[in-house]
């Protein structure tokens, strides 16, 4: 499939370039490759406070993602609902 690069005349439609080639999965791989190193880096620092972190940073990512039109707000909801979800398990986890 070839790419007619005449069409692009802005930086959201050099974006856009990639995602049309993917199917529409490149920005949203990107963003889940981010998180995955982001996790795995911060393992060390415990794994509630690495999957936060990561999900958080994936939050604020995807929230610019899916603004610029490359991604899907389902994703950054996924993101949001690991956050809770976190939340609630560090609360459930703290009772005595």
């Amino acid at each position: 499939m070839a790419t007619n690069w005449s069409t692009v005349i802005d930086p959201a439609t050099f974006l856009q370039v990639a995602n049309d080639s993917t199917g529409g999965w490149f920005w949203v791989s990107m963003l889940f490759m981010i998180v995955a190193v982001l996790l795995i880096s911060l393992l060390p620092f415990g794994f509630e406070a690495a999957v936060l972190a990561a999900a958080f940073a994936g939050f604020m990512l995807g929230i610019l993602l899916a603004y610029l039109g490359l991604a899907g707000w389902t994703w950054v909801v996924m993101y949001a609902g690991v956050i809770v979800a976190m939340i609630l398990w560090i609360m459930y986890s703290q009772r005595s």
